[in-house]
């Protein structure tokens, strides 16, 4: 005898309208149904095609993208995997990879939230895979990108030797195409309008140490700093706001003399430039900030942030560029070098005397 939850399921399951029901309401065969439904380059007769389209509205059919995608049958499905989606730089990434995958190429984009953890990339890598998606764009970032790295190497090995077109839009030690700029340049443009500016006593707030983008970010920022004779102190950090105002009222405790701050995101930024102006600290007349990211919150950050551009939008066109032609076995479009910009707000000034 059945349980009343197994038979609860049963019903369930039984109200999920299929392409047989679509057929058996307009009175046409499955493979008919099919062809209309999926918008086949194949004649059926107009009267038909619409008595198909009324009956699967009727019944609320909503086709099986999985089981259609293994037939051949849609439009190929992108994968992404982004940092954290409450950061506006994954949301940068996120919106050019979407618009991008829509427009020119027609492909759907899967964006997943990995929330900074690493074992959910391995778990959403997983998942996509199982899905048969076409390609795969890892976005993850500013995480410990060195404890599962190993695991996320042999994962992404298999998934490319199923067929599916894995790169990723930063550093990463995996054997995949990857787009992005050079984020030493990155480092060294921060610390360089820092010292224009007659900075010499800077506090450096950078992401988590086992991040390769902070690891070459910061040699950047080392050799620069360092070659010009600069007193700095670095502190890893998360990205967010209160990591960065936690950071200043931290560095400042341990050095008041510092004149400026090379904050590591525009997020970690605003917690920075908010706490400063709660201690008093006007910005830029008595501390300087520069960031990166030149997302929207740069602008919407009293005063106007100063921040570098990794040029997201170029970077993450170039990689759906690259996926959508070995998709269909086209040459590879040239991509690259991603320039690196300068983005000048109002959030540094001169150094005061």
């Amino acid at each position: 005898m059945q349980s009343n939850k197994q038979q609860d399921g049963q019903k369930r399951r039984a109200k999920v309208p299929t392409l047989v029901d679509v057929a058996r309401a307009s009175g046409v065969s499955v493979s008919t149904a099919g062809r209309v439904l999926r918008e086949a380059d194949y004649p059926v007769d107009p009267a038909l095609a619409e008595q198909v389209r009324a009956a699967a509205a009727r019944l609320g059919y909503v086709p099986n993208m999985v089981a259609r995608s293994l037939r051949g049958g849609a439009a190929p499905m992108v994968g992404l995997v982004v940092g954290d989606m409450l950061d506006p730089y994954y949301g940068q990434i996120a919106e050019a990879v979407t618009q991008r995958a829509e427009s020119p190429h027609g492909m759907a984009a899967i964006v997943c939230n990995m929330q900074r953890d690493p074992l959910l990339e391995l778990k959403y890598c997983q998942r996509m895979w199982e899905r048969r998606v076409a390609g795969l764009v890892l976005a993850g970032g500013g995480f410990d990108q060195w404890t599962h790295a190993g695991r996320l190497s042999a994962l992404v090995s298999q998934i490319v030797a199923a067929g599916i077109v894995v790169v990723t839009l930063s550093p990463r030690s995996l054997d995949v195409p990857m787009f992005c700029v050079d984020n030493e340049q990155v480092g060294a443009m921060m610390a360089s309008h820092l010292l224009e500016h007659g900075h010499r006593r800077i506090g450096v707030i950078t992401g988590p140490a086992q991040g390769e983008v902070t690891q070459q970010r910061l040699r950047g920022i080392t050799q620069v700093l360092g070659g010009a004779g600069a007193l700095f102190q670095v502190l890893h950090t998360e990205y967010s706001a209160q990591a960065g105002a936690q950071g200043v009222s931290r560095m400042l405790a341990e050095n008041p003399s510092l004149t400026a701050f090379l904050v590591g995101s525009d997020t970690a930024a605003l917690g920075a430039i908010g706490r400063l102006k709660e201690m008093g600290r006007s910005v830029p007349g008595d501390i300087s900030v520069i960031s990166v990211g030149n997302t929207p919150l740069a602008g919407w950050i009293e005063p106007r942030l100063t921040t570098v551009d990794p040029g997201l939008p170029v970077c993450c066109q170039a990689a759906l560029d690259h996926i959508a032609a070995r998709v269909r076995g086209e040459p590879l479009p040239a991509a690259g070098p991603f320039p690196v910009t300068l983005a000048k707000g109002a959030s540094v000034a001169r150094a005061p005397i």
